[in-house]
């Protein structure tokens, strides 16, 4: 459960409207800082000439005294009245002695202003002074800074506000137009997913009203899932016909073979000749009846026997079966079947087929000597029925050729067989619903066919 919000989270922020409205919000982000950053540089700007009129105009009140008792007269009395929390008034006389509401010194830096001892409380934010020299000493006024900072504090806020209910607003609009749009993209995929394993009958929900680009999409997609199934449909259709068309052809070729075997004297060439001539109609034969069972069971053949069974027991009768061939080909038949597995609805007949199959190319494949594995087990809402055998294997990249008619690997050219096996085996586990898997048994191939339970 911990790694839930980890996967929705990496969701929802790679989904596209999120990505867009995040775009949307970071240029109406850019756009509000510019505007109201303009606009708070010009009304700071505005105040602050403001201030400073103002500290000239009183300035030029003081100008009019002539000597330095004359003017330390005038800053007393507008000291006693002006809060210095709002305004100072100091005046450095020639002799050193400070008089007003606040104590001020002048330094390299410039001027700073202070507290007068048991005098009243000086404002938080600084001032923004101004200095004149006046009756032989220094005439200082400072304005409170406390206007600028309640206007950049107003700023803030206000960029704040405008800002904060705009990007929870269009995020969260965003994540919720995500969900709604991830739940029609998962169909998308797991159609396709099913269309990749080759259940071409797979279609993605039409939704009614919908006409926008997911819609138009999966009305693509629906197209050419229709007209693939259809071709794929043709195509199975045209081999059965020729299968079930040179079937019987065949038949009547390997009687008169046989009757012609029969009636050839046993040692003479012409009999060896038609030995070799039968083997071979024989094995056309077998073709085309294989060609011909895949082509059922991919047409639905094989559903009406469907009932619930127990791998593990189907699989223990096959391995009856085939453990005399096992050991008279010196592969030892290793068994490792679940008890007590719950059951899968399956055709008990196809499924052996399936798995004599298997058990027939690990057997054919494989050096002598080397074991051979039949196993059965659950694996979450699965079962499973798997061959491994500890032989060449199958090369990556050719794994899923494998399991197409009549292909066959080329250093198992020169062994017996027609290249049906394993697409019988596909077919039926498609019929099945099952999911069938070509692995590498490091050494060796491992089969296995993964059924939903019953």
């Amino acid at each position: 459960m911990a790694r839930v919000p980890g996967a929705f989270l990496r969701r929802i922020t790679g989904s596209t409207p999120v990505r867009q409205a995040a775009i949307l919000v970071a240029v109406f982000t850019l756009v509000t800082l510019v505007t109201l950053g303009l606009a708070y540089l010009g009304l700071r700007a505005s105040t602050e000439a403001a201030m400073r009129t103002n500290l000239d105009q009183h300035m030029a009140g003081f100008r009019v005294a002539a000597s330095p008792a004359a003017v330390e007269i005038l800053v007393a009395a507008e000291a006693e009245v002006a809060d210095p929390a709002e305004r100072v008034f100091a005046y450095i006389a020639p002799d050193g002695r400070v008089t007003g509401n606040a104590d001020a010194v002048l330094s390299g830096s410039g001027i700073e202003i202070r507290r007068m001892p048991e005098g009243r409380p000086l404002g938080p934010d600084g001032y923004l002074p101004l200095a004149e020299d006046m009756a032989g000493g220094i005439l200082i006024l400072g304005e409170s800074r406390t206007p600028l900072v309640d206007l950049r504090r107003t700023f803030l806020a206000l960029l704040f506000f405008s800002l904060a209910p705009t990007i929870a607003i269009s995020l969260g609009s965003a994540a919720w137009i995500a969900r709604a749009s991830h739940a029609r993209v998962k169909r998308i995929e797991a159609t396709l997913a099913r269309l990749s394993q080759g259940a071409l009958d797979a279609r993605i929900p039409e939704e009614a009203g919908r006409s926008d680009d997911l819609a138009r999409i999966g009305a693509e997609i629906n197209r050419m899932a229709a007209a693939q199934e259809a071709s794929t449909d043709a195509l199975r259709q045209v081999s059965a016909d020729i299968a079930h068309d040179l079937k019987t052809p065949l038949q009547r070729m390997t009687a008169l073979l046989h009757e012609m075997q029969s009636a050839l004297p046993p040692e003479s060439p012409a009999a060896a000749l038609a030995a070799r001539a039968l083997s071979e109609a024989e094995g056309a034969a077998g073709v085309f009846e294989g060609l011909l069972q895949i082509a059922q069971i991919e047409g639905g053949g094989g559903a009406a026997a469907m009932a619930p069974l127990d791998l593990s027991a189907l699989a223990a009768g096959i391995a009856e079966l085939y453990a005399p061939a096992a050991e008279d080909s010196g592969h030892p038949l290793t068994l490792d079947l679940a008890p007590a597995l719950p059951p899968v609805t399956g055709n008990r007949s196809l499924l052996g087929q399936a798995l004599s199959n298997l058990l027939e190319n690990a057997l054919r494949h494989t050096p002598e000597g080397t074991a051979v594995f039949l196993r059965t087990g659950r694996e979450g809402p699965s079962v499973f029925l798997e061959v491994a055998d500890r032989g060449p294997g199958i090369p990556a990249a050719e794994r899923d050729k494998v399991l197409r008619r009549l292909y066959r690997l080329e250093h198992s050219r020169s062994t017996p067989g027609s290249g049906l096996g394993l697409a019988l085996v596909a077919a039926t586990a498609r019929l099945h619903g099952a999911e069938l898997t070509l692995g590498d048994g490091a050494p060796g191939l491992t089969v296995r066919m993964r059924f939903p339970l019953a």
